[in-house]
């Protein structure tokens, strides 16, 4: 007898496609970082989008913006960040891109790109964590493009 093969505790094999089952508790399971990544990096942009917007204003009204070009790069900078650790959190959610979603679980890592920068940075961490279980990365359909980590 095989104990091996039906043994309910041994892990699946590496490189095994996930049914259907296990890819629903794998959504769920990635859902609420996910869901913070996008929550925090919109309401986030929300605020350097403005700061972004009212110095457009100031130049359409005749203004200048000569003495604040490094804000301006900084808040250009940060709002690409945003955007893509949005993008990242929605790839997580809906398990379509590993790239993307690790792109922006990283980013999301990084003080002054982050929202809410003590908030951010553990939630880019639990979304890495979970990225790297071989089960979640398995899920994605680009998961064969990764190399393979021990993590």
């Amino acid at each position: 007898m095989n104990t091996i093969a039906t043994n309910p505790y041994a892990p699946p094999p590496e490189h095994a496609v996930p049914d259907a089952d296990s890819t629903t508790s794998i959504r769920t399971r990635v859902s609420r970082p996910a869901t913070a990544l996008i929550v925090m990096a919109s309401i986030q942009s929300v605020f350097v989008a403005i700061y972004l917007v009212s110095a457009a204003v100031v130049v359409a009204r005749g203004g200048s913006v000569s003495h604040d070009y490094v804000g301006l790069a900084i808040a250009t900078i940060q709002l690409t960040g945003l955007v893509l650790i949005s993008i990242g959190g929605a790839k997580l959610g809906f398990l379509e891109s590993l790239t993307l979603a690790r792109l922006g679980a990283s980013l999301a890592c990084i003080p002054f790109i982050t929202p809410f920068v003590f908030v951010g940075i553990p939630f880019g961490v639990w979304s890495l964590r979970l990225l790297a279980d071989p089960s979640v990365r398995a899920a994605f359909p680009d998961h064969s493009v990764q190399p393979n980590e021990g993590g």
